[in-house]
C-alpha cells in the first residue's frame, strides 16, 4: 500500500511503524511472529499506517527527529531537521574554535536544533533562539530541556533581526529558501505537513537573505561569523548579497551530495 501512494522506503517505513504500535523492538517481533497480535496492536497499526499512507512524514507521527546525535521534538509547526542541516552545526563549531564563551543566535529557530546543537557541543556557549512563531518556540523551549540546555539558552519572538539588541559572536541560520517554482513541486510529504513559513523563500528564494544580510553587521560581535544554510543553486546570490554588505571571508561549502550548501562570513 505505501508503495502505491509513492513512499519512498515502504518495507522499512511499515517496519518502523509496527514497531511503534506494538512497542516491541524487529528481534521482538522476529522471534513472537507465531503469536496471535492484539486486537489493540492491529488497531494501532492501521492508524499510524493511514497516517502513512495520507503522507504524514514519519518524524511527525512519530514526534521524534534525530539531528546532531540528539533527539528533537516536532510536529506541524517546525521544519524537520534534515541531514544536510548538520553541516551548519559543523561549520559554526569550526568557527567558533578557541573562543572563549561564545554567544550564539540562531535566527528562524524552529524546533532549536541549531541552537541546542552548538550548546550540546559547547557547554561553555550561551545563545538566544528567535522565531516569528509562538509554536515554534514553545517547541523550542521543550527541546532545550530535553537536552538539559535550557539554562543556557533563551527562545523569544522576532521576525528575523528585528527584536535583536544584543551582539553575538555566531550566528546561524536555515532560513525559508525554496523558491515560487520549486515549491510547486514539492513531495507531498513536505507539501501537505511541513509548515510554509519555514520553507517558502519568495520568488526567488532569497526573500530572508534579503531582509537578514544587511542588518548582521549591528548584531555581529567583531571577528564574528554568519553560517547560512542556502539552496544547492544559490551560492552566486547569496555571495554577492553578502559582498555587497561588506562581509569579508565568504566560503562556501558542500554537503555530502556535493551540492552547495553552507556559507559563512564575517564582517
Amino acid at each position: 500500500m505505501l508503495t502505491g501512494v509513492g513512499v519512498e522506503n515502504p518495507a522499512l517505513d511499515a517496519r518502523l511503524l509496527l514497531e511503534k504500535a506494538s512497542h516491541k523492538t524487529v528481534a521482538d517481533l522476529i522471534t513472537s511472529d507465531r503469536e496471535i497480535v492484539p486486537q489493540s496492536v492491529q488497531t494501532d497499526f492501521q492508524e499510524l499506517l493511514g497516517a502513512r499512507l495520507a503522507r504524514e512524514p514519519m518524524a511527525y507521527i512519530f514526534g521524534t527527529k534525530a539531528f546532531w546525535a540528539l533527539d528533537f521534538v516536532v510536529d506541524e509547526n517546525v521544519l524537520i531537521p534534515r541531514p544536510e542541516t548538520e553541516g551548519v552545526v559543523a561549520r559554526a563549531l569550526a568557527l567558533m574554535g578557541d573562543m572563549s564563551k561564545p554567544r550564539i543566535l540562531d535566527i528562524g529557530t524552529g524546533s532549536g536544533a541549531l541552537l541546542i546543537s552548538l550548546l550540546h557541543e559547547r557547554p561553555d556557549a550561551s545563545g538566544t533562539g528567535v522565531d516569528i512563531s509562538p509554536a515554534a518556540l514553545k517547541i523550542a523551549r521543550i527541546n532545550a530541556k530535553r537536552c538539559k540546555v535550557s539554562d543556557r539558552s533563551l527562545f523569544y519572538s522576532s521576525d528575523y533581526l528585528e527584536n535583536i539588541i544584543e551582539r553575538y559572536d555566531i550566528i546561524v541560520c536555515n532560513p525559508p529558501y525554496i523558491d515560487e517554482g520549486a515549491m510547486a513541486n514539492l513531495m507531498p510529504d513536505v507539501e501537505l505537513y511541513e509548515p510554509d513559513l519555514a520553507l517558502y523563500g519568495g520568488k526567488d528564494g532569497l526573500d530572508a537573505y534579503r531582509t537578514i544580510i544587511p542588518g548582521l553587521r549591528d548584531v555581529l560581535k567583531p571577528g564574528g561569523f554568519i553560517v547560512f544554510e542556502i539552496g544547492y543553486d544559490q551560492k552566486q546570490a547569496v555571495t554577492t548579497l553578502l559582498d555587497e554588505a561588506g562581509a569579508k571571508d565568504i566560503i562556501c561549502q558542500q554537503d555530502l551530495a556535493g551540492h552547495d550548501r553552507i556559507i559563512s562570513a564575517t564582517f
